[in-house]
């Protein structure tokens, strides 16, 4: 298997995200690469194959990153006639920039009445769904047919040994107060994406006086959705699943919030 699909394929199983960039098109002549190679690059920077090297395979190495980031495939050109800023080699490339996200995961802290039809939406929308409770008559197969993942066990303690990235989502919804503290604190440090916590106003100025006491940034305790979820009016298990899922889909969205057609007609 070639070197570059090869570490690509590495990063989808590992449900990383990467980058392609691939010469779609160069002149006959001077340019170090011509039409069809290609490069890929990881989320953490490492760059497997080459477009040629020098300035320009930089170049796209940072645009492999921003596309990863934005979401956004992009064209890019690259010259190679000497001029400020270029090589001297002669001849032009073009380089198509093709981003691949990698499985988004959801961790849901808890086997409740929110967390099942949570964990149906997460399915729905593709995420590799993990559930973590410590009481078997909850968290089982017969319950959560559906789910990738069932741990038993202690949540704070089962939660910490998850590999969590910036694909990881991950809803605080226990049984309990001090089951949630612990949850939010074993994470509150981590790359995941997105942290909810279920909560009522109380809880969470609670939770943050103590975090603070433990040393706790402002910066951190500011990624934390606490009460977690859209406002709806959510009344229902459902209805709250839903609201979280909303601004969890607003979170991985970012990129694309704005769109004109939910802008007010002047």
């Amino acid at each position: 298997m070639d070197e570059v699909i090869k570490k690509a394929y590495e990063a989808a199983l590992k449900g990383q995200s990467y980058a392609f960039a691939t010469i779609i098109e160069s002149t006959l002549k001077g340019t170090p690469r011509k039409t069809g190679a290609k490069m890929v690059v990881l989320e953490d920077g490492s760059l497997y194959g080459s477009i040629g090297g020098g300035r320009n395979e930089k170049g796209a190495m940072i645009q492999c990153q921003k596309a990863i980031k934005t979401r956004k495939s992009t064209m890019v050109t690259y010259n190679y006639f000497g001029g400020k800023g270029q090589s001297v080699c002669g001849g032009q490339i073009k380089v198509f920039i093709e981003p691949f996200i990698g499985q988004r995961q959801f961790i849901i802290c808890g086997a409740g009445h929110i967390a099942l039809p949570l964990s149906f939406l997460g399915k729905l929308l593709n995420f590799r769904v993990i559930i973590i409770d410590d009481r078997k008559v909850f968290a089982n197969k017969k319950r959560f047919p559906h789910v990738d993942t069932i741990i038993v066990g202690n949540h704070a303690q089962k939660l910490a040994e998850q590999v969590i990235n910036e694909n990881t989502y991950i809803m605080v919804v226990t049984q309990g107060n001090e089951y949630d503290f612990e949850c939010l604190r074993t994470v509150i440090s981590s790359k995941a994406a997105y942290i909810g916590v279920i909560s009522s106003k109380a809880k969470r100025i609670k939770f943050f006086n103590r975090l603070k006491e433990m040393g706790i940034s402002d910066k951190l305790l500011n990624k934390i959705k606490i009460p977690a979820g859209a406002d709806i009016g959510a009344q229902t298990p459902e209805e709250i699943a839903i609201s979280i899922m909303a601004e969890i889909i607003a979170e991985y969205n970012k990129p694309f919030l704005g769109s004109t057609k939910f802008k007010e007609k002047n």
